[in-house]
């Protein structure tokens, strides 16, 4: 039975099988020996197993642990320190590369300080499209000088675009495959460049010195706004994480531990979601809505959170693989949640309404003034209930141990073909087919006191025990007769339609008032 090791690589920590170690133990060995203990050779090994580990990670894909094959691979890839003994065998060591299965280095965007006048904007950008910086130099000039938009441009570019400092990111700008030929061949260049330096004085450092003044200020200006770009950078993480976990655990305690539906719903008194969910869907179990909702919101909440501590703490992690799985369990989420949604729009589909007339005979014939009010009794026992949700029109009531659904009704005022008062009930539901429309609106409720010349009307509508809430709805109609009074208290003004036939005022001008219907119309009394 092979043996593991697990080995930190570049960074990133690697299962390896022992043989496999051992053959990779000797390539750095041969890696150090032949660079030598300097600054320059521990960055050019720093990044040579930074590279490495890049690779390793290519060919693992979803395995675990890196095989001798891999460790191979990997050395094929980079060069052998044998292979640059000559300027032929770099070239060998380059078909070497070129051969291998494992992808090259892309090309990537850098500032570059080397050959910057300022910051190295423009000659970052040479260095990526393969063109002479000078064009850019020139693009940005103009730009300057038309409207100012290239100086916004560069000062982004100059906070947003890291410079290349070390001899890997310089190999990136350039294009160049991040091998052992090629680190050792930028790191003589680099050595070359500083004796050449050293040696030989010419005109471009009569320029670099005339430009140095503006380039310093440039640069002072940068480092300030690098600084408060990251303080910024660092105050959004804290946030992104703060707000991220707040919600999380808000998030779970309202969904699975009974506890609280939080405040974007108004007037919250102490109903919980899974109570909630149980008024209208037609499921076994809330865990179907639960769950779901759960990963769609989670999900979301823990890449924030993860965002803010890579803000801070700018750790590598093989984020792929949490990525995709969390990619797929977030659209199975919606994908349930949605098909959930789907099968309970079903039962709102058909809109059906009944109608209920009640004939209200007054106990005296020389009474003709009826008197409508709320009953206010019943207005204060909703409204200080203490497990009760206020949804707009609609009331979820848990006060008394058992659901109740309420919502309150809309009242017009309209004439009666008889001499006596009238009370037109129109129950409006909906439903999956008719008759179930129909039996949902049948149980609707709206309880009423009627004695001498006083109709107490509920404020509430209540619907039938056990049903679910299916948009159900009830307008009711007060029928005057010809030349009969009628008062109307402001409790009722609540309730009472903008859209009155009979009477061209608003409810808050029809109260506290009596009116006499005359012809087609409400008639006020002085």
């Amino acid at each position: 039975m092979k043996k593991f090791i697990k080995v930190s690589l570049g960074g990133m920590a690697f299962n390896i099988e022992e043989d496999a170690y051992a053959v990779l133990e000797e390539y750095i060995e041969s890696l150090k020996n032949h660079l030598g203990d300097t600054t320059e050779a521990a960055e050019v090994l720093a990044d040579i197993e930074e590279r490495a580990s890049e690779l390793f990670t290519e060919q693992l894909g979803g395995r675990q642990t890196v095989t001798i094959d891999m460790v191979n691979n990997v050395i094929k890839t980079l060069g052998r320190p044998e292979q640059i003994a000559s300027e032929d065998d770099a070239e060998q060591a380059g078909s070497f590369e070129s051969d291998s299965e494992l992808s090259t280095t892309r090309r990537r965007f850098y500032r570059d300080s080397e050959n910057a006048i300022i910051a190295g904007v423009a000659s970052g950008l040479g260095q990526y499209f393969g063109i002479e910086p000078l064009v850019f130099r020139i693009l940005f000039a103009v730009l300057l000088f038309a409207n100012g938009l290239s100086a916004i441009i560069y000062a982004v570019m100059w906070i947003a675009v890291p410079r290349a400092e070390t001899t890997r990111q310089r190999m990136e700008m350039k294009g160049e495959d991040i091998n052992f030929s090629n680190l050792e061949k930028n790191l003589q260049d680099e050595i070359n460049k500083v004796k050449q330096n050293m040696e030989k004085r010419n005109l471009s450092v009569f320029f670099e010195r005339v430009f140095s003044a503006f380039g310093k200020i440039f640069i002072a200006i940068g480092k300030v706004l690098e600084a408060i770009v990251k303080v910024m950078a660092v105050i959004l993480a804290v946030a992104f994480i703060s707000v991220g976990l707040i919600l999380l655990l808000l998030t779970t305690i309202s969904l699975f531990f009974g506890g609280v539906i939080v405040s974007i719903i108004p007037s919250y008194s102490g109903i919980t979601i899974s109570e909630l969910i149980g008024t209208t869907f037609d499921i076994g179990s809330t865990l179907w809505i639960t769950i779901p909702v759960y990963f769609v919101i989670a999900i979301p909440l823990i890449a924030i959170v993860f965002i803010g501590l890579r803000m801070i703490f700018r750790f590598k992690i093989r984020d792929s693989v949490a990525f995709v799985t969390g990619a797929t369990i977030w659209i199975l989420a919606v994908t349930i949640l949605a098909f959930v949604l789907f099968l309970q729009a079903r039962s709102f589909s058909i809109r059906e309404t009944v109608k209920e007339v009640l004939v209200l005979k007054m106990p005296n014939d020389t009474i003709n003034t009826l008197r409508l009010a709320a009953d206010v009794d019943q207005f204060e026992q909703f409204e200080n209930g203490q497990r009760m949700l206020f949804l707009d029109e609609f009331i979820v009531d848990y006060s008394l141990g058992e659901q109740a659904i309420m919502g309150k009704p809309k009242i017009y005022i309209g004439k009666s073909t008889s001499d006596s008062y009238e009370i037109v009930l129109e129950k409006k539901s909906r439903g999956a087919t008719k008759q179930l429309a129909r039996r949902s609106a049948d149980g609707i409720s709206l309880p009423y006191k009627f004695y001498s010349n006083n109709l107490l009307i509920n404020p509430y509508f209540i619907l039938k025990k056990g049903d679910k809430w299916r948009a159900q709805d009830i307008e009711v109609t007060l029928k005057v007769p010809e030349g009969k009074r009628l008062y109307i208290h402001s409790s009722l003004e609540p309730y009472l339609s903008s859209d009155q036939d009979y009477c061209l005022c608003w409810p808050d001008e029809m109260v506290n008032r009596v009116w006499l219907m005359k012809g087609e119309r409400l008639v006020e009394v002085k």
